[in-house]
């Protein structure tokens, strides 16, 4: 019996333990014990919370966290560009998940002053979408679920790593908008996934995650592969390898532009897709 109690305050003591982790900004978040009234006000943060089965504590979301489907009937407080902290307030929440920078930035600082825990997240790379997962689960209690959601999500990547590895490099030119033209740099998950997939990504040098780039510097890259939501809009620059080659990749955003185990659906299909113009390329 005393075994058992013994095992029962153990147990209490490891629940209401407080926590202590550094965000993306390298900030210390404390809690006094795993957060139980979470708002998220990312996508990829609401739908790691699905992930790692800590979706009941999510009292709140924001527009675009959409995924998965059942994230759709949380309450909204707001969007990437404003948040509604009155309505943040009122559901007082124990816990706040958020991006470091954007519109709303100055209305988050304001949530930190009022006490309400903060917790930002960017995760830009394959190990910090794991080490997100294990943050999460740490901040809401569900360590064991978060902890085999990360190795899952890392043994997916170790798979299509050994898989592709050795591929023939092609160049690749990843669209994020097109008017004007976005791209994204070396410093991008979107960049390891290009990597991973025998890629090589063409603007990867440049200092800025997601730098405007002009129309003459990619006719400058000429790249092997284009990457982009609308491959029609590319066809009338055939100077371009790519689309004389008709290289055009069309890709989807809600499985490739979300930091979570999603990004798996998309590292496939790409790295599928572009063995598919390697092997065209064999046959030319």
């Amino acid at each position: 019996m005393r075994k058992i109690l013994l095992l029962c305050c153990v147990l209490v003591s490891q629940v209401s333990a407080d926590v202590r982790l550094i965000d993306d900004l390298g900030r210390e978040v404390h809690l006094d014990a795993p957060a139980h009234r979470v708002i998220s006000l990312i996508p990829h943060a609401t739908e790691l919370l699905y992930d790692i089965n800590a979706h009941e504590q999510l009292i709140a979301t924001v527009r675009f966290a959409d995924y998965p489907e059942a994230a759709q009937s949380k309450p909204r407080v707001g969007d990437y560009n404003a948040i509604n902290s009155e309505a943040i307030l009122t559901l007082q929440p124990d816990l706040v998940i958020a991006y470091p920078t954007g519109p709303s930035r100055p209305e988050i600082d304001r949530l930190i002053d009022l006490g309400i825990p903060v917790f930002f997240s960017d995760p830009q790379s394959f190990e910090t979408i794991a080490q997100a997962m294990r943050d999460l689960g740490q901040l809401t209690g569900h360590i064991d679920d978060a902890q085999a959601a990360a190795d899952a999500f890392e043994n997916g990547i170790a798979a299509l790593a050994d898989r592709y590895a050795n591929r023939t490099e092609l160049s690749v030119f990843y669209e994020v908008w097109h008017q004007p033209i976005y791209t994204l740099n070396g410093d991008s998950y979107i960049s390891d996934v290009i990597d991973l997939c025998g890629g090589r990504n063409v603007f990867a040098h440049l200092p800025v995650l997601s730098p405007q780039v002009s129309l003459e510097a990619v006719f400058a890259a000429n790249p092997d592969v284009i990457v982009t939501d609308n491959p029609q809009q590319w066809q009338h620059w055939d100077r371009l390898h790519a689309v004389q080659s008709q290289a055009l990749i069309s890709t989807d955003a809600d499985v490739l532009h979300r930091p979570t185990p999603s990004l798996l659906i998309g590292a496939r299909q790409l790295c599928i897709d572009l063995d598919q113009i390697r092997a065209h390329r064999r046959t030319d």
